[in-house]
């Protein structure tokens, strides 16, 4: 299973609010992966372990997303089943 089937099998038995939150979440969390791996390729700054991106996913940016103002993203809530890749 790819991660575009793993979304969509994600959110498929959901309502459209929570599957609007589910988005929220996998936008998060791919844009967070994106910023980390541009951290490691152009700046020499330390980069995070795993339990420091989830700590970043989970407790700052996702809690910074939601007040200011995705709404659809509390609305997920739960924790989700991890993504083989």
């Amino acid at each position: 299973m790819d991660m575009l089937d793993w979304w969509l099998w994600l959110r498929k038995d959901h309502n459209k609010q929570k599957q609007r939150g589910i988005d929220s979440a996998f936008m998060l969390t791919v844009w967070c992966l994106w910023k980390e791996r541009n951290g490691r390729t152009f700046s020499t700054r330390p980069t995070n372990n795993v339990n420091q991106m989830i700590d970043i996913i989970i407790n700052s940016s996702g809690q910074l997303w939601v007040q200011a103002g995705a709404k659809w993203m509390a609305a997920a809530g739960g924790r989700t089943p991890r993504c083989r890749l």
